[in-house]
């Protein structure tokens, strides 16, 4: 048996170094205030590694940002205005990049529906190609493969698509809130509002309508859990294998938390559509759901 565990724990330990130590995250970062009656919620769009925020929007487009009520009514956030490559000159060898990380306002009023509510995130799709150019660079473009221009050879292309979600209640009684039909949904199985030190979070997890588990022929699936909680260079970064799509943590620390899932798969030339096959070699999806954890 011991054998058995140490075995398992060296694969997941593999598994999780292949993912991209550059890669970027999609979080929601979402502040309830109820300092003025009736209160509001904050919400705003991290990108990168670090939360709450670590980078600007420059190189992800995005589909939707919605605020949802517990009855699936969706009203629609004004997407962030991505602005590239505009920066300001100080002289002080600083360079300072504009950008909007989507902060909005989300003020409650006698009117609004007690439940929870979700503020959702949705990337379009993303892709990245990597490829040799004339004189054999290497060079990567935020293109599909089929749109490169100048390449001696194509090296890989990747479509990157990304979720993010995050609840606050209205009223004292959280309410499980639905799925949003996401292509990678996870899901809460257990109350975010009043997470305390010690206690267990489960989550689920379905990409395309099915349990996202782990698979003999595919690997580890796995969902993640990581917490910027001292404010510094050191944190939490919490693991655990999905089976039938569901994943648990017992939290740690207090402050603000990521779940994550990445997944991906290989496209296969003879089972996936040709519009895919020429537009990158491997799909990638993303999701997140971000919470407070309360001493």
């Amino acid at each position: 048996m011991k054998k058995n565990a140490i075995h398992l724990f060296m694969i997941l330990v593999c598994m999780l170094i292949t993912v991209p130590a550059s890669a970027h995250t999609l979080w929601i970062n979402l502040y309830e205030s109820f300092a003025h009656p009736p209160g509001h919620a904050i919400a705003s769009i991290g990108w990168g590694h670090r939360v709450p925020l670590d980078d600007l929007l420059d190189q992800l487009s995005l589909a939707s940002y919605e605020l949802i009520d517990p009855e699936l009514n969706r009203t629609a956030l004004p997407l962030p205005a991505v602005t590239k490559g505009e920066t300001l000159e100080t002289g002080s060898g600083i360079g300072v990049s504009v950008g909007d990380a989507g902060l909005r306002k989300l003020g409650l009023t006698d009117k609004a529906k007690p439940g929870t509510y979700q503020v959702a995130l949705a990337s379009g799709d993303n892709f990245y190609s990597t490829y040799l150019d004339e004189k054999g660079r290497k060079k990567w473009v935020p293109i599909p493969m089929n749109q490169v221009e100048g390449a001696k050879k194509m090296l890989a292309g990747m479509k990157y698509k990304s979720y993010a979600k995050a609840f606050f209640t209205v009223g004292e009684k959280w309410t499980n809130p639905k799925p949003l039909g996401n292509d990678l949904e996870l899901m809460p199985l257990t109350d975010l509002s009043h997470v305390h030190v010690g206690d267990m979070v489960s989550f689920e997890v379905t990409l395309m309508g099915k349990p996202l588990t782990t698979m003999p022929e595919k690997g580890l699936e796995y969902i993640t859990a990581t917490s910027n909680t001292f404010g510094g260079p050191d944190g939490f970064f919490l693991a655990a294998m999905l089976h039938n799509g569901k994943g648990s943590f017992r939290m740690p620390t207090a402050g603000q938390w990521v779940v994550n899932v990445y997944t991906s798969w290989d496209v296969d030339p003879a089972k996936d559509p040709k519009s895919l096959v020429e537009k990158c070699t491997k799909v990638f999806y993303a999701g997140t759901i971000s919470f407070d954890v309360k001493p």
